[in-house]
Formats: C-alpha cells, structure tokens, sequence
C-alpha cells in the first residue's frame, strides 16, 4: 500500500511540474539584488550590439519582451534597436533607482528610465516606465521577460 501511495505522489508531482523547470538553487540573498540590477544594465548594454553573446548571457533561451505595443521573442527587440541605431536614430538610457524583489531563483525588479530619442536634430526627452522577471539559471541571473512602456514626461 505506501508503494502504492509513494508511486501516486511521484506521479502527481512529475504531472504538476512544469516541462521547462530545472531543479535549482537558491543563490546568496546577500548578493541576489546587486547581481540581479546587474544583469539588468548589462542587458542595456547587450540591446545595442549585434554580438549574439552578451545578449544570451544575460536573457534565457524563452525570453521575450514588451515593447512598443509589440511583443518580440528572443533577440529580436536588440536587432531591432541596433538597425534603429544604425540609421541613426541616438537612444540614451538613464536606468533609475530598481525595486527588486527575490524569491530563491525568481526575481522581478521595476524602474524608471529616464534619456533621450530620436533622428538628429530633433532627439526628445523620453520615459519609460519599466520591469524585469529574472531566474536563476547556469549559476547567474538572467531575464526571463522585460516589459518597457513610454511614460508620460514630468
């Protein structure tokens, strides 16, 4: 009978967990929130290059965004920025004080992010309000989901 039992829960279990989830481990609390808004500016860094590297350190194989009213799955928001910057429209980022929450490997983490856009001469202040869902993957942070809104101007 416990076989039995044992045999129900396992099963249970094995149906109840998700097919993408890897058993992880909780990274130190102590240094999750400055490697998490890390990974965060690194991944501003790694939207305005076509190097393929620096983005997939910092986003997981699933990761996709908000943006613009579209959604763009894996690389696609870069490739996006970088041919924008490319015809020579200037973005200038200014990444504001993050609320970053953590949970074990998951975190989410929201800002406000304050710069410039647009084509020479007429580049605008600009706004954007925006969010990050992180997990712990291959012993570092990266972003699951990013979600970028244009703010009003104060």
């Amino acid at each position: 009978m416990k076989a039995l039992v044992f045999a129900l829960i396992a099963a249970t279990a094995a149906v109840a967990a998700p097919a993408h989830a890897r058993p992880s481990q909780c990274p130190d609390p102590a240094k999750a929130r400055g490697d998490i808004e890390q990974t965060i500016r690194d991944f501003f860094d790694a939207l305005r290059t076509r190097e393929t590297a620096p983005f997939k350190q910092v986003t997981t194989e699933g990761f996709y965004a908000f943006d613009v009213g579209e959604r763009f799955d894996g690389r696609a928001l870069a490739d996006v920025i970088v041919e924008a910057l490319e015809e020579g429209v200037e973005i200038s980022w200014n990444l504001g004080p993050m609320n970053t929450k953590v949970r074990c490997d998951v975190a989410w983490s929201q800002w406000e992010n304050t710069g410039s856009a647009g084509t020479p001469p007429k580049v605008n202040p600009a706004r954007w309000l925006e969010s990050a869902v992180l997990v712990y993957e291959d012993e570092r942070w990266k972003i699951d989901f990013f979600h970028s809104q244009r703010g009003k101007q104060k």
